[in-house]
């Protein structure tokens, strides 16, 4: 697929600002032991739809931009989701902080097996998640541990683009480590989220399980690139029963570090095995596409002020 001149022109410049010499964001945490200060880099964004530990520096303030986007159903037609988030990320200290989140959502859905042919943009719901971190990567221990819930209300369906009225608790694990100091990075996160839906169909209730695990490597200064995969299990339920289907994705990420208190981050991910949804429409067997698009795409914009 052919890129347009406008998107062709912001490549060319990410890739200047990647040669330019802009210092890698970095911050220097003190050791509780008190031995000699260590310094590392903030890696929460540097792995795609999987996230690093870290915070961010104590009384650090952040707005980010997140677009994820999910695109394609073998059956045929045209799918396409975008969710936006706007959040307002802040750390109280080095170990703990916190996002609220505003989200939305744009669907343009055409002739796909199993869903109603729509075209909207809608204000979605609201999100917070705090963030605690339990070992801090090379001052605790050689990892980082974290743990984060991120309760949420959502009045759009995410993947039918119909109006609901939506719960949901996630609750994720962050695992990560430094293994060539400053150059190759790695990290895992494992979730489980919960929710509860009313719809036009009535009452219902899902459970989704997710592993993700990415591996990023420091190419400049300022820049990282690497690749993830992602597993995800869901049931029709808010326990382990009634399984509607899995997908295995994979594909590269990208960070760019756009000056001392600017970032940006790229991903794109392809389902390269699944299993559907029991009852899927005819067209959708293929993986688990009832539930999950073909392929997914996130960019993450954020700066510090």
């Amino acid at each position: 697929m052919a890129l347009s001149p406008a998107i062709a022109r912001l490549a060319c410049w990410l890739a200047f600002l990647a040669v330019a010499g802009v210092p890698c964001a970095s911050r220097t945490l003190a050791r509780d032991d008190g031995q000699p200060e260590t310094e590392f880099f903030e890696d929460k964004h540097l792995f795609g739809f999987t996230e690093g530990t870290d915070v961010g520096e104590a009384g650090s303030r952040e707005a980010e931009f997140t677009t994820t986007g999910a695109f394609g159903k073998k059956g045929g037609g045209i799918y396409q989701a975008i969710q936006q988030e706007a959040a307002y990320e802040a750390a109280a200290t080095d170990r703990f902080g916190y996002e609220l989140i505003a989200l939305g959502s744009w669907h343009a859905i055409a002739d796909v097996p199993g869903f109603d042919n729509l075209s909207q943009v809608n204000f979605a719901g609201l999100a917070a998640q705090p963030k605690y971190i339990f070992l801090r990567r090379g001052v605790d221990a050689p990892f980082g541990l974290a743990v984060s819930l991120e309760p949420a209300w959502i009045r759009i369906d995410d993947i039918s683009g119909m109006h609901a009225t939506n719960f949901s608790l996630e609750t994720r694990v962050y695992l990560d480590k430094e293994f060539i100091e400053q150059k190759l990075l790695g990290a895992v996160n494992v979730l489980f989220a919960s929710e509860a839906e009313r719809d036009a169909l009535g009452a219902s209730h899902y459970a989704l399980f997710g592993a993700t695990g990415a591996l990023t490597y420091r190419v400049a200064p300022e820049a990282f690139f690497g690749g993830e995969v992602q597993y995800y299990q869901a049931w029709q339920s808010l326990g382990f029963s009634n399984s509607v289907g899995s997908a295995f994705y994979g594909g590269p990420t990208m960070h760019l570090q756009l000056g001392p208190k600017a970032f940006v981050s790229l991903a794109w991910s392809a389902q390269l095995s699944g299993s559907p949804r029991r009852l899927a429409p005819e067209g959708l067997i293929a993986f688990n596409q009832s539930d999950l698009a073909r392929q997914r795409g996130q960019m993450v914009f954020g700066v510090e002020f």
